[in-house]
């Protein structure tokens, strides 16, 4: 019993050590096929992400035995070793594009081949510049119209880890990518196609260049920006209500006041508006009730707004009617009382004041809508018109009053004829100057003829000017022509000037002969030289003369 025991331990033991030998042997024969399936070397790092000109390391280990090991590479080659494990590919300034650096063992087992690894390596270059432009075009930009964007990426590699990507302020709007696998540097340019709206004016466009390398790389990824593209956008105005509704109170505001690109100008047009207003504000506290149209106006066009003024007391208007008044024609004039009762009205009066402070009062049916029909004449131009209505309420009686209606009148030219005479003279060889006024509203327009560019108030006119010349004023109203006779004449006063000449100079010769005739008969003197005896100093000396004096001898001496 325990020899059989014995027995079965053996075999049981026997078997399990020849196992073991199998499964050592199995393991050794799939080290020996594994390690010749792969080579048993380690990079660290896997892959090489270097900027052009800068340094780069990579090691190179293996666990297994061998016949030696190192770096084969264009730049910073290791020769072979075979008493180290660990090895490193080392350049301290890369400058090769597509370098392709390997590391390579031989195993000691056997007689197998050698085996290698290559390093992948990226040599990278951010760009030298990034320039944002745009394409045919320079200025503002037109609201709606479509414009080209152009990015410059200048000397950047490797273009295939390139992304140009597109911003408006903040927000990313595009970005590109390339399949081009060339390693060195290259210009891409990229191009962006916008449609701006009013509410880009102001907005800034850039374009970025992104070298995405992988995590090997440098993080964050390399970004060159361009500097910002200011774009202005020219929009037309555009209100957000086309009416709106004031009611009437101590002070009326009436706002139009639009955002447009060039700045708009504005025109308000109205019944109750006398004068141009270019203000966006119209501000009164005395406007009176009625419509309001405001346009804003700029180069890219134009929109209107109308304010409705409303009122809880009286309003005056024109019917039908709105601008200036023409002399002659009849106009009526509208007096509406809002929110009385017809049965409290005592009286509507309508009231005139004139330039010349004169106030006319004129009664009127008694309703809430009085009319009155008047017919101006020029010196109404300025005048204002307001109606009043007075009210019984059962008590005291109290009135409410209209604003003030300032009318303008129109009427043709008036010419001043006493400043232009129907007959002008002209003497031949002179010239005269004639002056044409005239007054009316608007302003009118003088002009001659036939001289017809004379387009002013004064016509030179000479002896060459026709017979008849007509002066013209002229506005908007008509027109009003006089005629002016030019009377040529003969100017006798040089012929005259010349004979008066002739007769004093004559006279003068008359003069001058009688003047030496007298002279001569009693200014000349006469001289005698009887007894006269020369002194000794008197006798010539020496050949010397010296003169003998003389004596003037009267007129009795002479006689004797």
């Amino acid at each position: 019993m325990q020899k059989g025991s014995f027995s079965l331990t053996t075999s049981f033991q026997v078997f399990y050590m020849r196992l073991t030998l199998l499964g050592l042997c199995f393991l050794y024969f799939s080290l020996v096929a594994g390690a010749q399936a792969e080579c048993p070397v380690q990079l660290n790092p896997r892959r090489a992400v270097v900027r052009y000109g800068d340094s780069v390391a990579v090691t190179c280990n293996t666990s297994v035995l061998h016949q030696g090991m190192g770096w084969e590479a264009s730049e910073g080659g290791v020769p072979k070793t075979t008493n180290q494990n660990l090895i490193t590919w080392n350049v301290s300034k890369l400058t090769e594009w597509d370098i392709k650096p390997f590391c390579f063992i031989n195993y000691k087992i056997g007689d197998s081949a050698p085996c290698q690894v290559e390093l992948p390596v990226t040599v990278y270059k951010t760009p030298d510049s990034v320039s944002i432009s745009t394409v045919d075009h320079s200025g503002p930009m037109m609201e709606g119209e479509q414009y080209k964007l152009q990015c410059d990426v200048h000397d950047v590699a490797p273009v295939q880890y390139l992304a140009v990507k597109w911003y408006k302020g903040q927000t990313l709007l595009d970005q590109t990518t390339f399949t081009d696998t060339s390693v060195t540097p290259v210009n891409e340019t990229v191009t962006l196609l916008i449609r701006p709206d009013r509410a880009d004016d102001g907005a800034q466009y850039r374009c970025e260049a992104e070298l995405d390398l992988g995590a090997e790389g440098p993080q964050p990824h390399p970004t060159n920006s361009s500097k910002p593209l200011n774009v202005e956008v020219y929009y037309k105005p555009q209100h957000s209500s086309s009416t709106e509704t004031i009611i009437k109170d101590d002070e009326v505001i009436l706002d139009c006041t639009v955002k447009a690109n060039p700045a708009p100008r504005y025109t308000w047009r109205s019944d109750h508006l006398k004068e141009q207003i270019s203000s966006s504000v119209l501000k009164s506290s005395t406007l009176s009730p009625g419509n309001y149209t405001c346009t804003a106006t700029n180069t890219q066009g134009s929109d209107s707004k109308v304010f409705i003024v409303e009122s809880t007391g009286i309003s005056i208007s024109f019917m039908n009617h709105s601008g200036p008044m023409i002399v002659g024609k009849q106009y009526e004039l509208l007096c509406f009382i809002q929110n009385v009762n017809s049965s409290k009205i005592v009286a509507v009066r309508w009231h005139k004041l004139s330039l010349n402070n004169s106030t006319g009062i004129f009664n009127t049916s008694v309703s809430n809508t009085s009319k009155l029909q008047i017919s101006p004449n020029k010196t109404d131009d300025g005048a204002q018109y307001r109606c009043e209505a007075e009210l019984e309420a059962g008590g005291p009686q109290r009135y409410m009053s209209s604003e003030q209606l300032s009318i303008t009148v129109y009427y043709k030219p008036i010419i001043n004829v006493t400043k232009l005479p129907s007959k002008v003279p002209v003497f031949r060889g002179y010239t005269e100057v004639l002056v044409c006024e005239a007054e009316g509203n608007p302003k009118p327009t003088i002009s001659w003829t036939p001289n017809d560019i004379a387009y002013n108030e004064a016509l030179t006119i000479s002896e060459s000017t026709p017979e008849n010349v007509y002066c013209t004023a002229n506005n908007s109203v008509g027109l009003t022509t006089i005629q002016i006779k030019v009377v040529l004449k003969e100017d006798y006063l040089p012929l005259i000037a010349g004979l008066i000449a002739v007769i004093v100079a004559f006279i003068s010769v008359i003069f001058i002969f009688i003047y030496s005739i007298y002279y001569k008969t009693a200014k000349m003197g006469h001289y005698s030289l009887k007894d006269a005896k020369p002194s000794p100093q008197h006798i010539a000396q020496n050949g010397k003369h010296n003169p003998i004096p003389m004596k003037k001898l009267s007129q009795s001496n002479i006689l004797a």
